[in-house]
């Protein structure tokens, strides 16, 4: 790579070659990966190395012109990582980055320890959102694509979470009470998110419908046994693919009980079933 650029890519650097006008960068990650998450940055970056729990490397690689604003949004990133080690299980992978590219991407991306985002789109809410895919969508992947929503409504539920550990109770109570009056007032028309279909994989009802099912579980068995539920499905499927069936039969284990009802309603039926008003809002949540 001639200088000054730089190469970032997913694991942990290895060694760097000087060739003179060029370099060669070489990395390694000693996890097996999926090919969709594979990823590549080149530019002149501005590097920070900083460290997560149990020393985790962490790296952050802004060009250039990042202006301060956004390089400022990934202070917590350590913060995020701990508090989710707490209540999934331990981050599964040897490193954490991320890499703001000076382009207005319109989207994130959760590239396996390192994350990819544009100038126009990274803020706090989005890195918590990629970091929980870190365990969700990447350390469990995905036996098909048409269960999306193990993916995208647990990092959608995982970032409001981490708002609440940050901001407070009540900035939880607006994410999800924003969810559920956009998804009942009809604002998503798009199917449930179980089998949206492949035109609407994305859809805005596979990331807030997708979380509000997770929520709906968590109201329905009491906080301990939800958070004992997802660390062992992520312990369980760690490294490997599962589908929703998968999901529904780790939570039926560890509760103890059938709960068919609760997933047909939230996952395939036509109309989001009702929340009682008084107990959208759990505060015990922290295993």
């Amino acid at each position: 790579m001639a200088k000054p650029f730089e190469v970032a890519a997913n694991g942990l650097p290895q060694n760097t070659i000087d060739n003179g006008d060029t370099r060669t960068y070489v990395w390694n990650s000693k996890f097996p990966m999926a090919s969709s998450l594979a990823t590549i940055g080149i530019g002149d970056f501005d590097t920070e190395a900083h460290s997560g729990p149990e020393g985790l490397p962490i790296r952050l690689y802004f060009e250039k012109d990042i202006p301060q604003s956004t390089r400022r949004q990934f202070a917590d990133m350590a913060d995020v990582i701990t508090f989710y080690e707490r209540i999934y299980g331990p981050y599964p992978y040897e490193s954490a980055a991320a890499i703001v590219h000076d382009i207005d991407l319109g989207f994130s991306l959760e590239a396996r320890t390192l994350i990819v985002f544009g100038a126009n789109f990274a803020d706090e809410s989005l890195i918590a959102h990629e970091l929980a895919h870190q365990w969700f969508g990447d350390s469990v992947g995905l036996k098909r694509w048409r269960d999306v929503w193990l993916n995208e409504g647990f990092a959608t539920y995982a970032a409001a979470l981490w708002a609440e550990h940050s901001q407070g109770s009540d900035k939880f109570d607006q994410e999800v009470r924003g969810y559920y009056a956009i998804l009942a007032s009809g604002g998503f028309l798009f199917p449930p998110p179980g089998d949206p279909g492949p035109e609407n994989l994305f859809s805005g009802s596979v990331y807030a419908r997708g979380a509000l099912t997770l929520h709906a579980l968590r109201l329905a068995v009491d906080d301990e046994i939800f958070f004992e539920i997802m660390r062992t499905y992520h312990a369980r499927y760690a490294g490997s693919n599962a589908n929703t069936d998968d999901f529904i039969a780790v939570a039926e284990e560890v509760r103890r009980r059938q709960l068919d009802d609760l997933f047909d309603a939230w996952l395939y039926l036509k109309d989001i079933p009702d929340i009682p008003e008084m107990d959208l809002h759990r505060v015990d949540f922290a295993p």
